[in-house]
């Protein structure tokens, strides 16, 4: 495990696999979470790559932020920081980011074009804030949004407290879990996993990135995301819904959706053959230079709507 430290002297700590000198792959988490939610993408990926993931400021091994800052702003610089030290020359690197780490990733490329960013792979992720799980704040009015902020803000600082009393009552916890990260028929191992890092959160970390998570509206910030974007989206996604990965996907310069039927939020740990392949492909498809740009979709059965399949 190396550390990193961001501009506010926060600590992050980073694990690294592959050998040295292989293209890069920098993966960034969601809310809650941590590296180990990527469970066997990283080692499967470093045949090829270098690959590279950190625990978010306040997560897992990670310290909490010097500042008490936990905005996007300040996430987003975390992420800066780790660019730095996995290109300090300034080449390329793709970011493949879950769930919230989209988000961390657009508030990034909003602040300042980064020609270091080579491309994207959003897993799981529509990179929109939210009020409450699948309520997109920027369709309500400033004083709902406040209302709503308010009263998400003490759930969740409650929440995760109480969460930790119940977290031995384990049918109960999973089922919640179940409930918010997961499809019908996912494995309960995985499950398991995401309880415990997520009721093992700290809970300054956990309430102070959501709360500024709400105000953030991904589409809006999506256009200053230039390199070429891939979305995979698992159809049966309670967090993430189609709407909001179709929104995403209409802004972007250079976008395509792989839909992954019947599949949840917990792409990594659930589908990991189907992330490997797919960060394979896009590794292929954005090396050539002169590529086609232009947004397309493609389906888990493989078609493609809107420009030419693409194979990998």
């Amino acid at each position: 495990m190396t550390d990193v430290t961001s501009s506010d002297g926060t600590r992050l700590a980073l694990g690294e696999w592959g050998p040295t000198d292989a293209p890069r792959l920098l993966l960034v988490h969601g809310l809650g979470l941590s590296a180990e939610s990527w469970g066997t993408v990283p080692q499967r990926l470093s045949d090829r790559y270098r690959v590279t993931a950190y625990d978010l400021r306040g997560h897992a091994q990670s310290g909490d932020a010097r500042s008490g800052d936990y905005t996007l702003g300040a996430h987003a610089r975390d992420l800066d920081a780790v660019l730095t030290h996995v290109a300090p020359d300034g080449g390329p690197v793709v970011v493949v980011v879950h769930s919230l780490g989209g988000g961390i990733l657009l508030t990034h490329v909003d602040a300042a074009p980064d020609d270091r960013v080579a491309g994207a792979v959003f897993v799981g992720s529509g990179g929109s804030g939210v009020t409450a799980p699948g309520l997109a704040a920027r369709h309500l009015p400033g004083w709902l949004q406040q209302t709503l902020r308010w009263w998400w803000w003490n759930a969740l600082r409650g929440g995760v407290r109480v969460g930790r009393l119940v977290e031995p009552v384990e049918t109960l916890s999973d089922r919640l879990v179940r409930r918010a990260a997961f499809a019908p028929g996912e494995p309960e191992q995985f499950v398991a996993q995401v309880r415990d890092s997520f009721l093992g959160s700290r809970p300054r970390a956990l309430s102070g990135t959501t709360m500024a998570s709400l105000s953030h509206d991904g589409v809006e910030l999506a256009p200053a995301l230039r390199s070429p974007t891939l979305l995979v989206h698992g159809s049966a996604d309670p967090e993430v819904p189609a709407e909001e990965i179709r929104e995403l996907l209409s802004v972007l310069a250079d976008g395509e959706l792989v839909t992954v039927p019947d599949a949840g939020h917990m792409l990594p740990l659930t589908h990991p053959d189907v992330v490997v392949a797919q960060v394979r492909r896009w590794m292929e498809r954005i090396a050539p230079p002169g590529r086609p740009s232009g947004s397309r979709e493609r389906h888990g059965d493989g078609t493609v709507t809107g420009g030419v399949p693409t194979t990998g």
